[in-house]
């Protein structure tokens, strides 16, 4: 069951044109733990004309962000937020207040190498950076990574401070303005070595176009790659379509989620039965 906690608004920084950090504390996040992976996100239930009462699994008022750094001891959490146009979670972040109260669920991770590889490929859009940002940050000096950041406007690049090597590639496309070019960034990169570990992060859509470049070119054990969709470009249509599914369609469809298989696994059988139902 997810659970929920409740915390308060401290204040927000804009880090960049399009990313700002909103600090949260107070409220139940003593009670909330963290995964200890660099990419973990929660779930923010954003309130509307009442304050937020709890947290529920539903993408009408809730959004997924990632922990950008949290402090144990002072009991705060900071998100990093793209703010770009006008949706629910980019106008709660440009316009939430101090004191303003929200509601996160328990927090999931997915970044996570072999023990003894050092390799990694990261890519990402906008949303995913935040992600990059803490990977790197919390590398050791011993790990050496390759990173493709597409964003909104060059304006956005940050600085990724980190004790491990970094190769920084960054480019103005996808986020919804124009075609990522994540994929097209793959196919004309040397295919990485079996000991390079492989995360990716960006829109749903493009995440399993970058999956299937992957299988199909790349070839290697699902656990040395992680590839998320953190946000879905025609959302309306997706769950207009999901919602038209018959009961036996998304029983089959809850079916092939094997909880006691890796998410890479699972996606691999998953991945035809959306494409069959237009998902």
């Amino acid at each position: 069951m997810t659970e929920s906690f409740y915390a308060d608004v401290l204040g927000a920084t804009q880090i960049t044109p399009n990313l700002r950090r909103v600090h949260l504390g107070g409220g139940t996040i003593a009670d909330w733990e963290s995964t200890g992976k660099a990419d973990e996100f929660v779930h923010v239930h954003i309130p509307g004309d009442n304050p937020a009462e709890g947290w529920e699994d539903d993408h009408d008022i809730a959004r997924h962000y990632t922990i950008r750094s949290y402090d144990a001891v002072a009991g705060t959490i900071d998100l990093d937020v793209v703010t770009h146009g006008h949706g629910l979670g980019s106008s709660w972040a440009k316009n939430c207040q101090p004191g303003d109260r929200v509601a996160i669920s328990d927090a999931s991770g997915f970044y996570g190498p072999p023990g003894g590889s050092t390799k990694r490929l990261l890519l990402a859009d906008a949303t995913g950076l935040p992600a990059v940002a803490r990977i790197l940050e919390e590398a050791s000096a011993d790990e050496e990574f390759d990173v493709i950041v597409e964003l909104l406007d060059l304006a956005d690049k940050i600085e990724l401070p980190s004790k491990a090597t970094v190769r920084a590639v960054w480019r103005v496309s996808g986020n919804g303005r124009s075609p990522s070019a994540l994929e097209t960034c793959m196919s004309r990169s040397e295919a990485p070595g079996e000991d390079v570990y492989v995360w990716i992060a960006c829109e749903s859509a493009e995440s399993r176009r970058a999956r299937k470049y992957l299988r199909n070119n790349w070839g290697r054990h699902h656990t040395w790659y992680r590839i998320v969709g953190y946000w879905y470009a025609n959302l309306d249509e997706i769950m207009a379509t999901y919602n038209s599914l018959t009961d036996e369609q998304r029983a089959a469809y809850e079916a092939i989620w094997d909880d006691e298989r890796s998410d890479e696994a699972n996606w691999e059988e998953l991945e035809p039965f959306l494409a069959a139902h237009g998902l």
